[in-house]
């Protein structure tokens, strides 16, 4: 596929009706989430381009700190991964800088995050996870989700960036998908899934060919909010 396709992305983070902040963060190449700047949309190389979706957690502001440090470590590194060896080296060396600040700012001991990332690779796409944020794709049969929770009942992650006294071994979901006719991707925080169930997620990626993550989140709120929801929707490259 020519590397001038581009796929249409809509992106959207919203602290939710409970939090007093936003824990969550989203990002694609030359932009990243933050105060004031919520949403992003437009278009991404179908050859390179790139999603991630964090979900930080920690007293105080530490999950803010998290969240927005491995999206800072992971950006540069994302349009160059190819595989599942580039992934966990990445994944490595951001949870690494993640340790660092955490032993040298006693004030952000405990913090970690979720990550859910996706490099667009032409006819298909490199997915990987770690934590309980999600990667799906929709199409018209249905939604299917790509990514692993690494988690247990309650929400107790089994693996996170950071989160420990020390690095843990990292074993992340990697996979590759493959477009499907009229497919859509979407990935989220637990802020979505937690709140809205996967059949409405589909019937809302189904009906919705624009404007897809602004009702996905308001879902979330009028379901409650009790979290900050996140949520990146990419549609076939064009």
């Amino acid at each position: 596929m020519p590397g001038d396709h581009h796929c249409a992305v809509s992106a959207l983070t919203h602290v939710g009706l409970v939090r007093s902040s936003n824990e969550d963060m989203c990002a694609v190449p030359g932009w990243t989430s933050g105060p004031g700047r919520e949403r992003w949309s437009g278009g991404l190389s179908a050859d390179g381009g790139w999603a991630l979706v964090a979900d930080g957690m920690g007293g105080h502001a530490a999950g803010e700190v998290a969240s927005a440090l491995i999206v800072e470590a992971l950006a540069p590194l994302m349009s160059g991964l190819e595989d599942r060896r580039d992934v966990t080296a990445a994944l490595d060396e951001a949870n690494a800088r993640l340790h660092a600040a955490t032993a040298a700012d006693p004030v952000l001991a405990g913090m970690g995050t979720t990550i859910a990332g996706l490099v667009l690779r032409g006819e298909e796409a490199l997915a990987f996870n770690i934590g309980d944020s999600r990667i799906y794709r929709w199409t018209p049969a249905g939604l299917a989700q790509i990514s692993i929770d690494h988690a247990l009942g309650g929400g107790v992650l089994t693996q996170c960036l950071g989160g420990t006294a020390r690095p843990m071994p990292l074993d992340p979901f990697v996979g590759r998908c493959r477009w499907e006719p009229q497919g859509r991707f979407l990935l989220c925080s637990d802020g979505l899934t937690n709140m809205v169930p996967d059949t409405a997620i589909a019937r809302l990626l189904a009906s919705r060919s624009e404007g897809a993550a602004d009702a996905l989140v308001e879902a979330a709120l009028d379901a409650g909010g009790v979290d900050n929801a996140t949520v990146v929707v990419i549609d076939p490259p064009h």
